[in-house]
């Protein structure tokens, strides 16, 4: 039987509907739709703190263990792409947007899904897929998988992961550096003090600080990730600028925390300032949408990225999810060497507030995700069916018999 053209049916209608984040109605109903195609009874669970956020589950057998796969439905926008964004294949490639980001994950496991029922697999426990709403922004339905999942025996995040298996992932600390400076007029040389300059010597320095290699608990050392993302401030030229803002993206590990960090990034600017007439700093925490305006306090958006943060986790190599696909991926000829996502999903919740064991698999590169050009390799994303079918139905059975 050649599956090949089926599988790839389920990429195709996914990637077909756009899903921009926040207006994913669409999208729920037809990956309902392919749940259904598939064998699963589905149902809708809307998502705590964001109106009209939905996730969409399906679920096989009701018995433990309990596996829960899951992979988000909302995407980037659209706009600024150099292909179709909703799905054209050339050669062993399919662009569009959500390609590997990741309706590709989420595809392939509904394929590995169909695969097992249409040959009549008993499988000895229970498999829940969740399409999870808006992780691109709000974060809210890993939130609620969280809430609906915590007694899962194993939890897989269908992000791509260049088909290895990540046991671990970044937090994500949202840093913003206030420079205050001292109003002047710019044509007497050296007057009042410049709230720009001093920003970008705080960012600058807070990069060169943080960018760098560390040890995480059972990968080894990574190197971290530092991005100055939105800069803003000065009114026009002739002014000495006596306000400037820098909004930065920090990535942090597992055994690391945002408090300590801040600390760290706080010394590291009160010293690169020191030396500067009339300016000061301030470190804290924001996020920006997409739109670049901060979530306001007290707000959804404020909560996940701020109040409870977006955290770092790893699970243990010897847990039974991990050895599973471990086995798979090696069946299937590839790299069973344990990695690190270098992104970060909206597994996180469950891993860190139930202590789940919790890890990433997924076709594709997370090199091609938010990309003009998104794509997935389709001998990458039929691979990834396969250990997702080998996958599951080891994990059921080991942890059934344990």
């Amino acid at each position: 039987m050649n599956d090949r053209p089926r599988s790839e049916s389920f990429l195709e209608r996914l990637v077909a509907v756009p899903s921009v984040s926040g207006d994913e109605a669409a999208i729920v109903t037809v990956c309902r739709d392919l749940m259904v195609e598939v064998g699963l009874a589905t149902r809708f669970r809307p998502c705590a703190g964001v109106e009209g956020a939905v996730n969409v589950e399906g679920l096989l057998g009701s018995a433990r263990p309990k596996l829960c796969l899951a992979g988000h439905l909302d995407t980037l926008p659209l706009e600024g792409m150099t292909v179709n964004p909703l799905g054209e294949r050339r050669g062993n490639r399919y662009y569009g947007r959500g390609t590997t980001d990741m309706k590709g994950g989420l595809a392939a496991v509904l394929a590995a899904i169909d695969r097992l029922v249409r040959r009549g697999v008993r499988l000895p426990g229970q498999v829940v897929v969740v399409g999870t709403a808006s992780e691109e922004t709000l974060k809210c339905g890993g939130y609620q998988l969280a809430q609906d999942h915590q007694d899962a025996d194993g939890v897989v995040c269908a992000e791509p992961s260049d088909g290895r298996v990540a046991v671990a992932a970044t937090g994500s600390l949202a840093l913003r550096l206030d420079a205050y400076g001292t109003g002047a007029h710019s044509s007497v040389p050296g007057s009042g003090g410049n709230a720009i300059l001093a920003a970008q010597a705080a960012a600058k320095a807070v990069v060169d600080a943080l960018t760098e290699t560390v040890e995480v608990r059972y990968v080894g050392p990574r190197r971290r990730a530092v991005n100055v993302g939105v800069i803003r401030g000065g009114i026009a030229q002739p002014v000495v600028p006596s306000r400037c803002t820098v909004w930065l993206d920090v990535r942090y590990f597992v055994d690391e925390t945002a408090g300590a960090l801040m600390n760290r990034i706080t010394a590291v600017c009160n010293q690169v300032v020191a030396g500067m007439s009339g300016v000061r700093i301030e470190a804290s925490q924001q996020r920006l949408d997409y739109e670049g305006n901060p979530y306001p306090r007290g707000s959804w958006g404020d909560f996940i990225h701020v109040e409870r943060g977006m955290k770092a986790f790893a699970t243990d190599p010897s847990t039974a999810v991990v050895e599973a696909f471990r086995h798979a991926v090696k069946d299937e000829g590839g790299d069973d060497t344990i990695d690190m996502m270098r992104g970060w999903g909206d597994v996180e919740f469950v891993a860190t507030d139930h202590r789940v064991p919790t890890i990433y698999y997924g076709p594709g590169t997370v090199a091609a995700a938010h990309t003009a050009d998104e794509y997935i390799d389709l001998d990458q994303y039929h691979t990834g069916v396969a250990v997702y079918e080998r996958a599951i139905r080891e994990f059921l059975e080991t942890a059934k018999a344990s």
